[in-house]
Parts: C-alpha cells; structure tokens; sequence
C-alpha cells in the first residue's frame, strides 16, 4: 500500500479527466443549449438538479472504464511503465470494489433520473456505455480499430446524451427558431465530431506508446498489425480530419464562429495541433509518444474553449 493512498485513487479514477468529462457536459448544457431555450422561452427538461444527476452517472461510468482498463493493463503496463499502475499499490481487490461501487451507483441514480424525466425506455443506455468500456478493456483492445472506434464513441457520447435528453427542446426550438435551433444542434454535433475523432489520435498514439507490452501479451492494435510507419500516417490523416472539423464552422461562415476570441481559440487549436503531427511525424520511442498523448491530451482540453467562447 502506498503511503500516499489518496494520490493512488485519484490516479485510477484519473481525476483530472473527469473533471473535463464534467466541464463538457455543463459547457454544452450552459454554453450552447439553456441559452437558446431561454432566448425561445422553451421549458428545458434538465433542471440543475436533474443535470447534476447525469453528470454525475456520466463520471461514474466513465470512473469504471478506468478502473477495469487499468484492472486489465497490470501486465502490459508492467513491461511498458512498471510501478506505474495504481493497481499494484491499492491492490486489486480495492480497485475491483471501486468499480462495483461506481456501477451500482451509477445504475441507482440512471434509475432515478430515468424515473423523474419519465424517460424510462431510455434505461438501455446505461449497460451499453457500461458495456462498451468493459467490453472494449477485456476484449477489443485485441482487435484492432474497432476497439479505438468504440472508446471514440463514448466520448462523442459524453456531450451527445444532453442532446438525448433536451430532444424535445431542440425539436420546439428548430420549430419557433430555425436558425436558433440549427445552430445549437450544430455547434453541439461539431463538437461531438471533434470528441469522436481527436479521441481517435489520442488512442493511436497511446497504442504506439504501448506496443511493446501489447505485442508480449498478444493485442493486435492497429500499431501491431499494421505497422509504425503506417500508423504515423493514419494519425496525421486523423490530425487533419480535426482540423477539417474545426474549421467547417468558418468555411460555412457561423456567425458565432467568427468573432475575434472564438477565431483566437481555433487558430490556436491549430497551431497545437500542427506542432503535435510534426512531432508525430518524427516520434521514434515509447518517451516521444508519452509526450505526445499528454500534449493530445491539453488539446482536448482546450477543444472546450470552443464551447467556452461560443
């Protein structure tokens, strides 16, 4: 046990990511859809209770895709970074409890808010977001691509589900507004977009980092089968699809788009980016492409300026 368990915890349950999950959820909610409602006096269905309860099964579920990923990675993660994975110091009997934990609670309160939107055919979604981060740590990480697609679809889903739930809004607001309405949906389905496929870099460039240990145990990620120097292709080619989608809103000319911090924001995301597809392009060890999933990483984070300055 380490002398610092509470360092331990957060790691596996990767705080920090959390907070970004919670951050975009409410950046969408607060940022792009509420405004709209109140500008058309539309009743929206989330309340702040309410919003705070699928937030708050949002981050559970997510908590329990990196518990069981790092259940899953104390072998691979022991050849690629040993003594790295919380597992080892909490032991992986206190990690499979915060799991059963997360899932229970997670599933209480899906029930609950299911019950109180009178939404309840919608339950469904609850085991398939469970299941898809459980299937794709115990399985598809054999297969290669689909079990990258399946963790980018989680996370285009993270934002997508409040456009689930305010459906209704959305269909009033396109009907009293159109233009209101459009813009809304389409700010909200570009940023699931740009959720779906930097999530794709990001996951191929943290297979590049990891296929050491995954060619030892035996996982086919795209790296493994295909190849490095095909891999570095195939995330400039993800790369510039995030650039594409970051900048559609200005070739299509989005009012919102074009103000002065909104207009700063991309062409900062870009430059990042392009800074990240050079350093891509001439990554040769596991140290190069640790360096360049943590700086993916502060990328998704400032994709949220997107939301933040719309």
């Amino acid at each position: 046990m380490s002398s610092y368990p509470i360092l331990d915890v957060l790691k596996v349950l990767r705080f920090p990511n959390l907070l970004v999950v919670a951050a975009t959820q409410l950046l969408v909610f607060y940022r792009v859809l509420l405004p709209a409602f109140q500008q058309e006096e539309i009743v929206n269905a989330l309340s702040p209770w309410k919003l705070f309860e699928l937030v708050t099964i949002t981050l559970l579920i997510t908590a329990s895709g990196y518990l069981i990923n790092d259940l899953q990675d104390v072998a691979t993660d022991g050849i690629n970074r040993p003594d790295t994975n919380p597992v080892e110091r909490l032991g992986r009997t206190t990690v499979m409890w915060f799991y059963g934990v997360c899932i229970l609670s997670a599933f209480m309160i899906s029930q609950l808010l299911a019950y109180r939107l009178e939404e309840r055919h919608l339950l469904w979604i609850f085991p398939l977001a469970v299941g898809m981060l459980s299937i794709y740590s115990i399985g598809m990480k054999r297969v290669p691509v689909l079990g990258n697609v399946m963790v980018a679809v989680y996370c285009a889903g993270v934002p997508g589900i409040l456009l689930l739930a305010e459906r209704e809004g959305v269909r009033q607001l396109i009907s009293t507004n159109p233009e209101l309405g459009a813009n809304a949906l389409r700010v909200s389905v570009l940023f699931m977009v740009f959720a779906f496929v930097a999530t794709l870099l990001r996951e191929l460039v943290k297979d590049l980092e990891d296929i050491r240990g995954d060619r030892e145990v035996g996982r086919r990620t795209i790296p493994v089968i295909w190849g490095v120097s095909l891999s570095h292709k195939l995330g400039i080619l993800f790369g510039l699809m995030v650039i594409v989608a970051i900048l559609c809103p200005i070739f299509l000319g989005w009012p919102a788009f074009l103000a002065p911090p909104m207009l700063a924001c991309i062409g900062f995301l870009i430059i990042g980016l392009a800074y990240i597809l050079f350093q891509l392009a001439q990554a040769k060890d596991a140290l190069d492409y640790h360096r360049l999933s943590t700086q993916l990483k502060f990328f998704l984070l400032g994709g949220l300026g997107l939301l933040a300055f719309f």
